[in-house]
């Protein structure tokens, strides 16, 4: 669980065990990446990441570069936004990197902002960065502010 400002944002478990399958170990490895989907609570802005889609067979996966390109991750969402009675929604974007304690590039906040512009309302969205050390959340807003939320480590993550 993070808690920013009050608010509180929880990864569920299957959604950190996934992340965890794609730590880029070696050099050989090549970066994963998909979408994080779960629910907002508009009354204390509490978020719950439980669901996330993995790399998938047209999106481009090099050593130091991940695309999302396959439209399966938007179809993925979009059946379970039906099936949930429209109360998911997408959440952001996630990505290996091959760093220990990833940060963001000029390629990833160039992606977020668009993402952002490209939204309706008051909408913030969170991504996260897997490195094989640790992993970090950022949160960006309607005015393209960029936070780090936190950088939590593996080897104190209790899968909570």
């Amino acid at each position: 669980m993070i808690i920013v400002n009050k608010r509180k944002i929880k990864v569920c478990h299957n959604v950190i065990h996934t992340l965890f399958e794609y730590i880029q170990k070696g050099f050989f490895s090549r970066e994963a990446g998909g979408i994080l989907i779960g629910k907002e609570n508009k009354s204390n802005e509490n978020i719950i990441i439980n669901h996330i889609t993995v790399p998938m067979s047209k999106d481009e996966r090099k050593h130091n570069r991940f695309i999302r390109k396959d439209k399966k991750h938007i179809e993925l969402f979009e059946n379970l936004y039906k099936k949930s009675d429209e109360t998911l929604r997408y959440i952001g974007e996630w990505h290996t990197h091959p760093e220990a304690i990833p940060n963001f590039s000029s390629i990833d906040l160039k992606n977020w902002k668009k993402i952002s512009k490209d939204s309706k309302g008051d909408v913030k969205f969170y991504h996260i960065i897997v490195g094989y050390e640790a992993i970090r959340m950022w949160e960006i807003n309607n005015t393209l502010q960029v936070r780090l939320i936190d950088t939590i480590f593996w080897e104190y993550m209790d899968g909570n």
